[in-house]
């Protein structure tokens, strides 16, 4: 005999098919939380273990993954509740649990914004620290960090709005407004960097008198140009997902801010292992970068570098070429 617990819609066609696309989207997100969570565990440990005492730019870049470590587990775990305390109401249609979804739903929305935020101040320091002493740079980063915030923030009140107060936005001002700031952001990063990749090979690296290969600047660079590329392409993706195949049911938000999160993790990774170059260059401390120091006043220009290293005034020391390099 049925009770009245045991009366319930059972499952049907749509119940099948949302049942695909949570499956699809909580293996996407423990797939990429579990890679992040390893990556984000051996930077720590590597940067800890380098030391951190008067080491501000260390301890930023320790305090920033882990932040984004406890929001990247927070999301997941508060993601997979939110399907979890639907399960009742396949059985039982009483079971109301409009509210607490709510809640749910927006507090991730608000943790997946803080880590977008949180990894582009990785993604502009680094463009910063490299074009050091360009006032017109450093204004232009700082007014995309700050869009990025106000759109952000922006989409957050809406998503409550949504929620909460029954306002209705369109997809697309939605997509607009979580794509479109962290796009121009992080284009605007790449492209800085990439034009210094550009100018360093046309105008310093034919004066080092290196017989061929990359050098330890050039590797910077490189890594730090196809990183942000591949990093723009993942933007995209997610910008565009809501028009693919399964269209706004299934999208690459809900693993993205483990993309975000281990994008700059893996580069603080790679600096502390000193896998491609030394990580007194990431963190810009030129005061400990070498025994030697280039003169403050050179400019490098091509025949101003030849004539330098001529004459045995410039060290040819990868990270002091980048250090005077980086005021350029």
């Amino acid at each position: 005999m049925l009770t009245f617990r045991d009366v319930g819609p059972g499952l049907d066609g749509q119940d099948i098919y949302s049942l695909k696309i949570i499956m699809l989207e909580i293996t996407a997100a423990a797939l990429t939380y579990g890679i992040f969570l390893c990556i984000g565990i051996m930077s720590t440990y590597t940067l800890i273990r380098r030391g951190l005492r008067g080491q501000r730019a260390r301890q930023a870049l320790l305090a920033i993954i882990l932040i984004m470590l406890l929001a990247a587990t927070t999301h997941l775990s508060l993601y997979v509740a939110y399907f979890v305390v639907q399960l009742p109401s396949l059985a039982a249609e009483y079971v109301d649990r409009t509210m607490l979804l709510r809640s749910l739903s927006i507090t991730q929305t608000w943790l997946r914004r803080l880590t977008y935020f949180l990894s582009d101040i990785i993604v502009v320091w680094r463009a910063w620290v490299i074009w050091r002493d360009n006032r017109i740079v450093h204004a232009g980063l700082a007014v995309c960090l700050i869009a990025t915030a106000a759109t952000s923030l922006t989409l957050a009140v809406f998503n409550y709005q949504s929620q909460f107060h029954g306002t209705q936005y369109s997809r697309d001002t939605q997509n607009f407004l979580g794509t479109f700031g962290l796009l121009v952001t992080n284009f605007t990063s790449t492209a800085l960097i990439s034009y210094k990749l550009w100018y360093y090979r046309r105008n310093i690296k034919k004066h080092l008198n290196r017989s061929g290969g990359n050098t330890k600047v050039e590797n910077i660079l490189i890594l730090l140009m196809e990183t942000g590329g591949l990093y723009l392409i993942f933007w995209i993706l997610l910008m565009i997902g809501d028009y693919g195949y399964y269209g706004p049911d299934f999208g690459f938000e809900w693993f993205q801010p483990n993309i975000s999160g281990l994008y700059p993790t893996i580069i603080i990774f790679m600096v502390s292992r000193k896998m491609m170059f030394d990580e007194k260059v990431l963190t810009a401390n030129s005061s400990n970068v070498g025994s030697h120091r280039t003169d403050e006043t050179i400019v490098f220009s091509p025949s101003a570098l030849g004539r330098s290293v001529e004459s045995g005034r410039v060290p040819m020391d990868d990270a002091l070429v980048l250090n005077s390099f980086s005021h350029k």
